[in-house]
């Protein structure tokens, strides 16, 4: 109707259009009418909306105009071993979450305009953080190269030598300490001495009657270790037992202690490969990550600007 009236009006043959005219098809009663209708059956369907999607999901506690939801509380069940544990840690969850909303709550009333406005700058600054270094990290770990050859970890020890210089000496050894009335010492004793494939098993299999030992002498341990590990030792005799090669039995009211240096670097000595290459390794690799860092945040800004994402106005 309202469509029709228009119609009519536009048609008439005149220079003028009295606006008035039209403008009041607008006022008549049927257009308010179904306004207002349209306006009803919008209000309606959006409170039905509304009680659709409070009633889909049940309430477990509130603190002012913030929920806690089953499906919240249902995320940490998993976590609980027990009916009984279950019951107490569901309920510690929910007075730590009304805790932490209900400070959350009053620092946003009682903090000062500036402080809520610095702190809101932080947690964005720290959402931006958090997803670009752990989208950078993601395309990382996908493309550097983790393998560093051997070739590479010596060219790195010659280049850089004066920097792994040791700062207090190191050491291989092997020891076993026995009680006075072991039966076994004197086929220990050989074994200990001559150290080969069956004796390192024939030994590890009497290990439970040793009060201590060290058998694998193929690690490198620095003095303050060795001090510690080694009884008989100390500062006052340590420069007497610590002689590479050499076998030693020592005695005393303790017990019967069996020692040998394997080797042993001073300081200042360059370590062997099988001690720094973990180090170097570490090195190598970070010097990668930055410089695959660098060139990444390069490349994904020119990328931008190439893309025209980025444009500076």
């Amino acid at each position: 109707m309202i469509n029709r009236q228009l119609h009519s009006l536009l048609k008439i043959k005149s220079k003028f259009v009295d606006k008035n005219a039209i403008f009041s098809i607008f006022n008549a009663p049927i257009l308010s009418l179904l306004i207002k209708s349209f306006l009803l059956i919008l209000f309606l369907f959006s409170v039905s909306c509304n009680q659709f999607k409070v009633s889909k999901e049940e309430v477990i506690a509130r603190v002012g105009s913030v929920y806690l939801y089953r499906t919240d509380l249902e995320k940490e069940l998993d976590l609980f071993i027990n009916k009984d544990d279950s019951i107490l840690n569901t309920r510690n969850f929910i007075d730590q979450w009304a805790r932490n909303q209900i400070i959350l709550q009053q620092a946003k009333i009682n903090l000062n305009l500036e402080e809520i406005e610095s702190l809101d700058a932080l947690i964005d600054q720290y959402k931006i953080d958090l997803y670009s270094n752990t989208y950078k990290q993601t395309v990382l770990n996908k493309s550097i190269d983790t393998i560093i050859s051997v070739q590479e970890l010596d060219s790195f020890l010659i280049q850089n030598q004066s920097i792994f210089k040791l700062n207090s000496p190191l050491y291989q050894v092997r020891y076993i300490q026995l009680p006075h009335d072991n039966v076994d010492v004197n086929e220990i004793k050989r074994s200990f001495q001559r150290f080969n494939t069956e004796d390192v098993y024939f030994l590890d299999s009497l290990s439970f009657q040793f009060t201590n030992h060290i058998l694998v002498d193929s690690v490198w341990i620095n003095k303050s270790n060795l001090l510690s590990e080694i009884s008989f030792l100390n500062q006052e005799n340590l420069n007497k037992y610590i002689k590479k090669s050499q076998f030693f039995e020592i005695e005393d009211s303790l017990g019967v202690y069996l020692f040998f240096v394997k080797n042993h670097l001073m300081k200042g000595d360059i370590p062997p490969n099988e001690v720094l290459s973990p180090t170097i390794k570490n090195i190598i690799l970070n010097q990668r990550k930055l410089k695959f860092n660098k060139q990444f945040e390069k490349d994904i800004l020119h990328d931008a600007i190439k893309s025209k994402t980025y444009e500076i106005y």
